[in-house]
C-alpha cells in the first residue's frame, strides 16, 4: 500500500468515526439554530423529546416567548400552532416546561402580579391550541403560601396519574438568597389546587430535582450562619401520600460540594457532585431504590482533558452506561463526552481514554440541557455565539457508534512503517 492510499485510508476512518457522532440528519449537519432573518438574540428555556422522536421546544427570541415543536428531523411542524398570548406577556418569565403522555404540554413561569412573584402554569393541547378547561381558561396562578413571599418555581413534573408537581423557591420579603425555603405544589390535570405546602420549615438551598411516575427527588443542601453548606441532602418524595424522608446525607469537607444533578434509569438513580474544583474531579454516585448507596459502582471522577466541571451534565442509558456531557475549556468550539460502564469504570474503547470530541461551527457560550431518546439519541442545547450576538441552539448526537481510538491509529500507523 503506497503512503498516500495509507493516509487517505486513515483520514476516511477518522472523518467517518467522527462524523458518524454527529446526527447529520437533524437540521443542518446536526446542528439546530434558534437564528432567523433579523433575529438579535436567542436562548433555549427548555425542551422534552416525545413519542416518534418529535421535541417541543420552549425558547425566547428577541424578549419574545415561543413554544414550538419539531419532527425527527429539526423541522418545524406546521401543524402546530401555539395560540396563548400569556406567554408574551413582559410580566411572565418562562422556567421550564412538561410533555404529558396525551402529548398536551405545560409550561411553567414566574408571573409578576406587581406585589410578589408567583406561580404561572399555562395549559396547552397536542396541536398547541390552550386548553381552556386548564386552571383559569388555560392558565393557573397562585401563591404557594397564599402571602406576599416570593414565589420561584424550578421544576415541574407530569405524575403517572395525571397529577402536576412543582417545585419552588420561596423568599420572604426581608430574606435573603442563603435563607430560602422549599415549597411543593400539587395540582390535578384540570389545574385545581391538591395541596400547597412547604417541604419542610427549614431554610434549605434547593439544588436539583427529578421525579419518575408518582417518586419525586429532592436534592438539597443546609448552611450555617455564615452561609456556608455543611451538608447536603438527598430526600425521596411520595406524592400521592404527599410524605418524605431523608435517603442520604452527605457531610462536606473543603472543596466537596452538593449534587447538582439527579438522574433516574431502571429504578436507580443516579447524581453527581463536583469534589475539587482544582483537579477536576467530577464524580457520579449510583443509589438503589431506598437510597442505598451502591458501592460496586466506583467511578474515579478524573474527567481528563480541559474540562469545565461548571458546565457539565449526564445522562443514563438503559443498561446504566453513563455519558458526561461537559463543555471544554481547550476549545470553544468543543463538547466532550466522557462515557462510563455500568459499573463505573472508563469505557477506554469509546473516545480517547473514554472521552470522545464533538466540535460545532460556531464558538459555544454555554451548556443548557441534555436529553437522551429511546434509541440512544443525545440532544444537546445551549448557546453559541455570532457576530458578537448569543443564539440558542439544539444538537443531536449518536451515542452508540464506538470511536475509533487515536492511540491505536497511530499504533497501526505505525506498524506499516516498521522495518523487520
Amino acid at each position: 500500500m503506497r503512503i498516500y492510499q495509507v493516509f487517505i485510508f486513515s483520514f476516511c476512518i477518522l472523518t467517518d468515526c467522527y462524523s458518524q457522532q454527529i446526527d447529520n440528519e437533524f437540521s443542518r449537519n446536526g446542528l439546530l439554530l434558534f437564528k432567523e432573518l433579523g433575529m438579535i438574540s436567542s436562548h433555549i428555556i427548555d425542551f422534552d423529546v416525545i413519542e416518534e422522536d418529535k421535541i417541543n421546544v420552549l425558547y425566547e427570541a428577541d424578549a419574545k416567548k415561543n413554544l414550538v415543536r419539531l419532527h425527527e428531523n429539526g423541522a418545524k411542524d406546521i401543524n402546530f400552532d401555539i395560540t396563548s398570548t400569556d406567554l408574551v406577556d413582559q410580566n411572565t418569565i418562562p422556567i421550564a416546561m412538561s410533555s404529558r403522555s396525551d402529548g398536551s404540554i405545560l409550561v411553567l413561569s414566574n408571573f409578576w402580579d406587581e406585589h410578589s412573584w408567583m406561580i404561572s402554569i399555562n395549559g396547552f393541547y397536542e396541536d398547541g391550541s390552550v386548553n381552556d378547561e386548564f386552571g383559569s381558561s388555560g392558565v393557573y396562578k397562585k401563591n404557594i403560601l397564599d402571602n406576599l413571599d416570593d414565589n420561584y418555581g424550578q421544576y415541574i413534573y407530569a405524575s403517572s396519574s395525571d397529577e402536576i408537581i412543582v417545585v419552588a423557591k420561596v423568599r420572604g420579603f426581608s430574606t435573603s438568597k442563603e435563607e430560602e425555603k422549599i415549597a411543593i405544589l400539587k395540582l390535578s390535570d384540570i389545574g385545581e389546587t391538591l395541596s400547597s405546602s412547604l417541604y419542610d420549615d427549614h431554610h434549605f438551598t434547593l439544588n436539583c430535582s427529578a421525579m419518575e411516575d408518582d417518586y419525586l427527588l429532592l436534592g438539597y443542601s443546609e448552611s450555617v450562619d455564615n452561609g456556608e453548606e455543611q451538608s447536603t441532602y438527598l430526600a425521596g418524595f411520595d406524592s400521592s401520600q404527599m410524605a418524605s424522608n431523608n435517603l442520604y446525607c452527605l457531610t462536606i469537607e473543603e472543596d466537596y460540594q452538593s449534587f447538582d444533578h439527579i438522574v433516574f434509569s431502571n429504578s436507580k438513580l443516579y447524581t453527581s457532585q463536583i469534589e475539587n474544583e482544582a483537579e477536576g474531579v467530577y464524580r457520579i454516585r449510583k443509589y438503589g431504590e431506598k437510597g442505598n448507596l451502591d458501592n460496586s459502582f466506583l467511578d474515579a471522577g478524573k474527567m481528563g482533558y480541559s474540562t469545565d466541571i461548571y458546565n457539565s451534565d449526564f445522562v443514563v442509558n438503559e443498561v446504566g452506561e453513563v455519558f458526561i456531557i461537559s463543555k471544554s475549556l481547550d476549545s470553544e468550539f468543543e463538547i466532550l463526552i466522557k462515557k462510563l460502564l455500568s459499573n463505573g469504570d472508563v469505557d477506554t474503547d469509546y473516545g480517547v481514554d473514554g472521552v470522545a470530541s464533538i466540535f460545532l461551527k460556531y464558538p459555544i457560550i454555554d451548556l443548557h440541557k441534555i436529553r437522551l431518546d429511546e434509541k440512544n439519541k443525545l440532544y444537546i442545547s445551549g448557546a453559541v455565539g455570532i457576530d458578537g450576538d448569543s443564539y440558542g441552539f439544539i444538537t443531536k448526537i449518536k451515542l452508540n457508534v464506538q470511536q475509533l481510538k487515536r492511540e491505536k491509529l497511530e499504533k497501526f500507523l505505525g506498524s506499516l512503517f516498521t522495518k523487520e
